[in-house]
């Protein structure tokens, strides 16, 4: 099911990357510098010569914003973590989302403030009930051996800060993974990227709190980011 539309990118290719928000790439042999939102890693994304995808900006310190790395049968993981956003806005808002219907829950507000110093993506509301739902999205793109989106591929204490507000708060709470690469088969935690992570999921699932998972990816043909599973299978 495609969710948006991406017009006007071009092709480029990895030279190196610069630091944590900049990548180096070449376009037709000119070299150009592309902000990067993904905090990760990727490690298996951001090597030399991989073909990414940009969008063309203007002014500011970076020439283009990187969105997207080619993985799979010419399809690309979708590294963006703010397009992540919007493309689990859009299944919202369509109703692709069963666990998360719009005839049942209201989208209130984005960055929600939740218990000491959290802000939380996004505050829903049960209508009828007026129950709130506040929803943390996490972005999966480390592939496992056996064809899992995993998180996090690097330690990560906003992350854990994330986790343990959500536990104190279980009962009106929920993460969603955005696994956002092509023909995974589920979603698990990566413990060696965090150990406590791994454990806070674990305690997450005792104690109930609704860990969900999505797939999509963007496919270039189309120029679309395609939402492939609504509610992808979770082992922790």
């Amino acid at each position: 099911m495609e969710l948006l539309r991406v017009n006007s990118f071009f092709q480029a290719q990895v030279v190196k990357r610069l630091n944590r928000f900049a990548v180096l790439v070449k376009k037709e042999g000119k070299l150009l510098k592309a902000h990067n939102t993904n905090s990760g890693r990727l490690k298996e994304f951001l090597t030399e010569g991989k073909t990414v995808l940009c969008l063309p900006k203007s002014g500011k310190k970076t020439d283009c914003q990187l969105f997207a790395v080619e993985d799979l049968k010419g399809l690309f993981a979708v590294t963006d973590t703010n397009l992540q956003m919007v493309a689990f806005e859009k299944a919202f808002l369509k109703g692709l989302l069963p666990w998360l219907s719009p005839s049942r829950w209201k989208l209130i507000r984005r960055n929600a403030p939740l218990g000491k110093n959290s802000l939380i993506d996004y505050l829903f509301r049960e209508r009828g009930t007026e129950k709130p739902l506040y929803l943390e999205i996490k972005s999966a793109v480390l592939r496992s051996g056996d064809n899992f989106g995993m998180y996090p591929d690097c330690p990560t204490e906003r992350g854990r800060k994330h986790l343990r507000e959500l536990l104190e708060n279980s009962s009106i709470s929920g993460l969603l993974f955005v696994c956002a690469l092509p023909s995974v088969e589920g979603f698990k935690p990566y413990c060696k990227g965090d150990e406590e992570i791994c454990k806070l999921l674990k305690e997450a699932k005792e104690r109930g709190l609704p860990v969900r998972a999505i797939s999509l990816h963007f496919n270039p043909q189309k120029r679309a980011v395609v939402l492939e599973n609504p509610d992808l299978r979770v082992e922790i």
